[in-house]
C-alpha cells in the first residue's frame, strides 16, 4: 500500500514537468512555423506582421483546444487591472529594474568569458554603415504593430494561459513561476546567455503576474524592455568607442531608463498620494519590526 502511495505521489508531482516538456515542444514548433513565414516573405515587415498574427492565433488555440482555457476570464482580468493601478505599476517597474540589472550582469560575464565571440558596438556600427537597405512607410507602419502583437501573444500564453495550466491550488504558484520561465527561456534561446536572460525575465514577469493578477502589467514591463533595447540602437553612435558588447549596451540603456521611470513614478505617487510604498507593504514591514523587537 505504501509503495502504491509512493508511486501515485511521484506521478502526481511529475505531471507539471511532463506538461512543461510538452509545452516547450509546442512552443518551439510554433516558433519554427513563424520563422518559416518570415523566411517565405524574405524577412520583410509583412512577413513579421503575419508571423505575429500566426503566433497569437496558435498560442490561443493551444490554450483553448488542449487545455480548455476560458479566455473570457482574460477580458475580465484586463477590466479589473485599473484597480489599485498605481501600486501594481510600481511593482511592475520595480521588478523590471531588478531583472534589467541581472541581465546586464549576465551579458557582462558572458563578454568577460568569451570576448572574441561577443559582438562589440564598434563592429556592429561597421555592419550598419555597410548596409544599404532602407525602410519605407509600409515598414514603419507594420513593424510596431507586429512588435506589439508578438509581445501580447507571449504574455497571454506564457503568463495567463500557463497560470491556468499549472496553478490549481495556492501552492502551485512556485511551480508556475519556475516552469513558465523555463519554457519562456527555451522558446527565446539561441545561446546560453540569451536563455539565461529570458529565463530571468520570465521569472520576474511571472512574479509580476502573480502579484498584479493581470497581463496588462506584464505586457507593460515586456513591451518597455523590448522597445528600449531596440530603440537604444539608434543612439549607439554616441557610444561606439566604448569597449562593451552590444547586449551589455542595450541592457544597460534599458536599465538606466527603467530606474529613471521608477524614480519618476515614485515621485508622482508621493505627490498624488503622500506615499510611495503601498500601505499593505508598510504594515507588513511594521509588523516584522514589532515582532523582532519582542
Amino acid at each position: 500500500m505504501k509503495t502504491n502511495d509512493f508511486i501515485s505521489n511521484v506521478k502526481e508531482k511529475s505531471k507539471p514537468i511532463i506538461v512543461a516538456v510538452f509545452l516547450a515542444f509546442i512552443c518551439i514548433s510554433i516558433l519554427l512555423m513563424t520563422v518559416s513565414i518570415q523566411i517565405f516573405f524574405k524577412m520583410n515587415s509583412l512577413g513579421t506582421f503575419l508571423s505575429a498574427i500566426t503566433l497569437l492565433v496558435l498560442f490561443m488555440l493551444v490554450g483553448k483546444v488542449i487545455f480548455n482555457v476560458n479566455y473570457n476570464e482574460l477580458f475580465t482580468e484586463i477590466k479589473l487591472s485599473k484597480d489599485d493601478c498605481m501600486n501594481k505599476l510600481l511593482y511592475s517597474i520595480f521588478f523590471s529594474c531588478v531583472y534589467a540589472v541581472i541581465c546586464v550582469l549576465i551579458y557582462q560575464i558572458d563578454f568577460t568569458i568569451n570576448p572574441d565571440k561577443t559582438l562589440l558596438i564598434s563592429n556592429f556600427m561597421k555592419g550598419i554603415s555597410n548596409d544599404n537597405t532602407c525602410t519605407n512607410n509600409y515598414d514603419i507602419l507594420l513593424s510596431p504593430i507586429a512588435f506589439t502583437i508578438g509581445v501580447l501573444a507571449e504574455e497571454i500564453f506564457f503568463r495567463f494561459t500557463l497560470y491556468k495550466v499549472f496553478v490549481k491550488k495556492r501552492e502551485d504558484v512556485i511551480i508556475f513561476i519556475i516552469l513558465s520561465s523555463i519554457i519562456f527561456g527555451c522558446y527565446h534561446g539561441y545561446s546560453v546567455s540569451r536563455i539565461l536572460e529570458t529565463l530571468i525575465i520570465g521569472i520576474f514577469l511571472a512574479i509580476i503576474y502573480v502579484i498584479t493578477k493581470s497581463v496588462v502589467y506584464t505586457f507593460i514591463s515586456h513591451i518597455l524592455w523590448n522597445s528600449i533595447t531596440f530603440i537604444s540602437s539608434c543612439f549607439m553612435g554616441y557610444f561606439k568607442n566604448l569597449n562593451v558588447s552590444l547586449p551589455v549596451y542595450n541592457c544597460g540603456i534599458a536599465t538606466v531608463i527603467m530606474i529613471l521611470l521608477l524614480i519618476l513614478l515614485s515621485i508622482y505617487s508621493y505627490y498624488k498620494r503622500d506615499y510611495v510604498i503601498p500601505l499593505k507593504v508598510k504594515d507588513k514591514i511594521h509588523s516584522i519590526k514589532n515582532n523582532s523587537d519582542i
